[in-house]
């Protein structure tokens, strides 16, 4: 009967403490994410967003809370799921403006982490969010990840962004830049993406749009450079990508199309590798972006305010 006590009393530490330190990793991952706040802009996308855009110059150029949900890997549905997460938080009332990334695999069914739903296993007490993880992972998978709390974090990227959390550290820790010929080399041997327009996912952006625009919420399509070489490996689908988002966002009222590929994807020395920027390169569009964000923001207070006097 001993024994049994001691065993009982060693599995209750056990639980308490790896609540206690859940809890302490939960609170670091809401916070680098923006989880935690009322915002005026939510970003939503995968790394191409992340290293782009500076969150604290943001939120200090706009005068507005930004929450910068953006993680490394996840594709349309995932974004669909980050979406609604937001917006069934509480926090989400505030929100003018949604910046979600796209870019010419956007629709392109393979090449992101297949596992991408692990990225949400600090999240799974959400209902909605446990849902999808069951539905794409193992029951066994799910039930450790529900039982033991802190093998949510086994991740070392969600280790990481735990502590910048806590740290409120949202800095690009990309720096140097592509090496070009190197890259040329890869293209040759033909090791790079091929682009497609998955029609699931097609469906699931539509969705996805429209449950923000339904709630008067406005969205930039933000597509952030890419190197020239990757852009013009299969020019004539990257340049079909282009005209989907640009007619899609023609079409709609609250959304726009903005592509900082022309000016940009040509200037190397912005890369570190053929996707993603640098810190120089994010000191460039960062700025940029903002500056759209106040422009549609103060456009849109303007054409209110004539509605009210008309």
């Amino acid at each position: 009967m001993k024994r049994i006590k001691g065993i009982l009393l060693i599995i209750i530490i056990f639980f308490a403490c790896d609540f206690a330190v859940e809890r302490i990793m939960k609170h670091g991952v809401d916070e680098m994410y923006g989880l935690n706040q009322y915002a005026d802009v939510l970003l939503v996308g995968h790394s191409h967003l992340m290293l782009a855009t500076d969150k604290q110059q943001m939120e200090d150029d706009l005068g507005m809370k930004v929450s910068k949900y953006t993680r490394e890997g996840v594709n349309v549905s995932d974004r669909k799921v980050m979406i609604q997460q937001f917006l069934d938080s509480g926090y989400g009332d505030s929100l003018k403006v949604v910046l979600y990334g796209v870019d010419l695999c956007t629709f392109t069914g393979e090449g992101l982490s297949a596992n991408s739903y692990k990225l949400f296993y600090p999240f799974m007490d959400d209902a909605k969010i446990g849902r999808y993880i069951r539905e794409q992972g193992s029951a066994q998978d799910y039930w450790l990840h529900k039982l033991v709390r802190t093998t949510r974090y086994s991740d070392d990227a969600m280790k990481n962004g735990a502590a910048r959390g806590w740290l409120h550290n949202w800095s690009n820790m990309k720096s140097g830049a592509i090496d070009i010929e190197a890259y040329k080399k890869q293209l040759a041997e033909g090791g790079e993406r091929h682009i497609e327009m998955n029609e699931e996912l097609i469906a699931e952006f539509r969705e996805t749009m429209d449950m923000l625009t339904s709630r008067g919420i406005k969205v930039a399509l933000v597509n952030t450079p890419t190197l020239d070489l990757v852009n013009n490996y299969e020019p004539d689908c990257y340049q079909m990508v282009v005209d989907w988002f640009q007619h899609y966002a023609d079409e709609q009222p609250l959304i726009e199309y903005w592509d900082f590929n022309p000016e940009y994807a040509s200037r190397h020395e912005l890369f570190f590798d053929r996707i993603h920027l640098n810190v120089q390169g994010q000191q460039v569009i960062s700025p940029l972006i903002t500056e759209k964000v106040k422009s549609w923001i103060a456009l849109s207070s303007e054409q209110w305010a004539l509605s009210i006097e008309e």
